[in-house]
C-alpha cells in the first residue's frame, strides 16, 4: 500500500519530457531568444546552465504569472499568440510598478511535442523579446496539460509604484480604454480570425512606457487584469483609503457592452492615483509619449463608493 502510494507521488511530482529530446527541444526552440540584450541588461549567464546570472546593481522587480489552457487562453489560439500573451501579461506587473524589463524565465508544460507548434511558440517569444528588449534567460520543460509559467525581472526607476501608497484626496486615473480584451476574446472565439480586433486579446500590450512616464509622479498603481472594481479594491485595501469612482467616466471600447468591458479584465491597463497638484505635470509627461490620462474618481473615506447611471458590475475571481 505504502509502496503504491509512494510510486503515485513520485509519478505526479514531475513528468519530464523524454531526456533524449528535452535538451534538443530547449536548444532548438527555447535558446538564443533576446541574446542581443544580455549585456545591456546586465545578464552574465543565461540559458544553458543550472542558473542564470544577473549582475544586479540595484533592487529588482520580480513577478510570476501562470497561464493555463482554456482558463487564461484558448486552446485554439495560434501558438505564437499563446507564447506572446503569456509573457505580456506577466510584464504588465512590471509596468504597474513603473519598471523597465530586464529578463524573463519560462516554464512550459505541454502534452506532446509538435514541431510546427513549437516553431510558432518560439516566434511569439522572439516577438515579445524584441518589442520589450529583454531576453529569455532560463526555465523548464515538462510533459503534462498545457500551461506556461513566466517569471519577469525588471528594474525600478527612482520611485517604485506600489498599491499601498494612495492618499486621501488623490485623483484616480486610468491609462486607456477598457474592453478591448473582452471584444478581442469574443470575436476570436466566434471567428478564429487574427485581425486588428482580436489582437487586443491575443497579443496584449503591457503599458511599460506609460508606467515609466508616471513612475516619479503617481502616488500608487495597479494593473487591471481581473476587472476594474476588483483591482481597485486591492488598491483600496492595501492603501487603507476608500474611493469614489464614477463608472460613467471610465472609457470603454464598446458602449453597448459596457458592463462586460468593465468586468471582464484582460486589458492590462494601469489604474493609478496622483496628487491633484501633480496632475498637470503628469499629463504633460504622458503627452510627450503620445498618451493621456483619464480621471475617473477620487480617493476618499474608507469604503468604495460607486456612481453609475448605466451599469452594475461584478468582477473576475479565479476561485468562483
Amino acid at each position: 500500500m505504502l509502496a503504491a502510494a509512494w510510486a503515485q507521488l513520485a509519478y505526479l511530482k514531475d513528468i519530464q519530457v523524454k531526456i533524449s529530446s528535452e535538451f534538443s527541444i530547449i536548444k532548438k526552440y527555447l535558446s538564443g531568444i533576446g541574446t542581443s540584450y544580455l549585456t545591456s541588461n546586465g545578464i552574465d549567464l543565461s540559458v544553458g546552465d543550472d542558473c542564470a546570472i544577473l549582475a544586479a546593481k540595484s533592487k529588482l522587480l520580480i513577478s510570476t504569472d501562470t497561464s493555463i489552457v482554456d482558463v487564461h487562453f484558448l486552446k485554439s489560439m495560434p501558438s505564437d499568440a499563446i507564447a506572446y500573451r503569456s509573457v505580456a501579461v506577466a510584464l504588465s506587473d512590471i509596468a504597474a510598478m513603473g519598471g523597465k524589463p530586464l529578463a524573463f524565465n519560462l516554464s512550459l508544460v505541454m502534452p506532446n511535442f509538435k514541431p510546427d507548434w513549437m516553431k510558432g511558440f518560439r516566434k511569439g517569444l522572439q516577438k515579445v523579446s524584441r518589442e520589450y528588449k529583454f531576453p529569455l534567460i532560463g526555465g523548464d520543460l515538462v510533459k503534462g496539460p498545457l500551461q506556461i509559467s513566466v517569471t519577469v525581472i525588471g528594474i525600478p526607476q527612482k520611485k517604485t509604484l506600489l498599491r499601498s501608497t494612495a492618499k486621501a484626496g488623490d485623483i484616480l486615473c486610468i491609462s486607456d480604454v477598457l474592453g478591448r480584451g473582452y471584444i478581442g476574446f469574443r470575436e476570436f472565439k466566434n471567428s478564429g480570425v487574427v485581425d486588428k480586433i482580436t489582437k487586443s486579446y491575443l497579443y496584449p500590450a503591457p503599458q511599460i512606457n506609460y508606467g515609466l512616464a508616471i513612475s516619479n509622479i503617481a502616488s500608487s498603481a495597479i494593473d487591471i487584469s481581473d476587472g476594474i472594481l476588483q483591482d481597485l479594491s486591492h488598491l483600496i485595501s492595501s492603501s487603507g483609503v476608500g474611493c469614489n469612482i464614477d463608472l460613467d467616466k471610465v472609457p470603454v471600447a464598446e458602449r453597448k457592452s459596457k458592463k462586460r468591458c468593465l468586468e471582464f479584465g484582460d486589458d492590462y491597463q494601469i489604474l493609478y492615483t496622483v496628487a491633484p497638484k501633480k496632475l498637470e505635470t503628469l499629463k504633460a509627461n504622458l503627452k510627450s509619449i503620445g498618451k493621456e490620462c483619464h480621471t475617473i474618481g477620487v480617493m476618499s473615506g474608507k469604503k468604495l463608493r460607486i456612481t453609475s447611471k448605466t451599469v452594475n458590475t461584478r468582477n473576475w475571481d479565479h476561485f468562483k
